[in-house]
């Protein structure tokens, strides 16, 4: 008896000894599903809140029902609203029924942005990782994108051989994180360009790249690159494209990939958005305070 007192002790301090572990929320698992990341975080205090995981959004975004019931207690400054605006995602435009600003923690870390809250039936969060912060630990300030493993996690530099790794220079990070660089373009019939510009690092871009019409589509044609009409996965034409032979932004290639052209951004001077697919199965790490994006 006094064995299985003694077991029960140990487990009783084992556990909690694990407890804060549990609890801690420095790193999330993802899963992939149609072109998002998805995963479930501690928001405000609600446990297992449903979040999708993104880098190309203005803010945080819900329906008024989740922020009801989630965030209506918090401690946030309401935005005036002109009358009827909205807000657009990759869906369809959104009814702003509230606009505010301020603090929202998640899990051991912190958002501090605008909170939008929209007109929709949606039971998920949209979270810009790239404007969480860890405040309880300042050295872990770079947030790692494992696309191999799923994972997004808060690290210190010294967790990482960042002198093995590429980089782009961040010129913008709020509320989206946009980098300069070089990039090489062919198609299969031999016309190029070489240029340089910003692009948006957007983990909800389901495409390796993507271009904007405003600056990509007089530039290809100009170059004589053969635009073509794209399809989704049921054959139905939902815009323009090419298929690039050869795409090198940076120092990282792809060979063999079709990039969409988009009309739905115009107010823009970049040439458009970068996708996880385009590092395949690698890493990538943004170093806000150096202003840099590792790969």
């Amino acid at each position: 008896m006094k064995q299985l007192f003694k077991l029960i002790f140990v487990l009783i301090v084992g556990i909690a000894n694990c407890a804060p572990f549990a609890h801690s929320q420095t790193s999330f698992k993802l899963t992939k599903k149609n072109g998002h990341y998805y995963t479930t975080a501690n928001i405000n205090g609600n446990v297992d809140v449903p979040v999708i995981v993104e880098t190309g959004s203005h803010g945080m975004v819900l329906s008024h029902d989740l922020y009801n019931k989630i965030l209506a207690s918090g401690n946030l400054e309401e935005i005036t609203l002109d009358k009827d605006a909205t807000l657009k995602t990759d869906r369809a435009p959104r009814k702003i029924v509230k606009l505010l600003k301020g603090s929202v923690p998640v899990g051991d870390l912190t958002y501090n942005g605008r909170v939008y809250v929209v007109d929709s039936t949606d039971n998920y969060v949209i979270l810009p990782v790239n404007l969480l912060k860890n405040e309880s630990d300042t050295t872990a300030v770079l947030i790692r994108f494992d696309f191999k493993k799923n994972m997004l996690d808060f690290i210190r530099h010294a967790d990482v051989r960042l002198d093995k790794m590429h980089t782009y220079t961040l010129v913008e990070n709020d509320p989206m994180p946009v980098f300069q660089a070089n990039m090489e373009l062919s198609d299969a019939l031999g016309h190029q360009l070489t240029m340089s510009g910003k692009f948006n690092f957007a983990l909800g871009c389901g495409s390796p790249v993507f271009f904007f019409r405003n600056t990509m589509l007089p530039v290809l044609k100009k170059n004589k690159f053969k635009i073509q009409n794209s399809t989704d996965k049921s054959f139905n034409a939902v815009g323009k494209g090419i298929y690039a032979g050869y795409c090198k932004i940076g120092e990282k290639s792809n060979t063999g990939i079709s990039i969409g052209i988009t009309n739905q951004v115009w107010d823009t001077d970049e040439l458009g958005c970068v996708g996880p697919s385009f590092f395949k199965n690698g890493t990538v790490i943004l170093d806000s305070d150096n202003n840099l994006i590792y790969y």
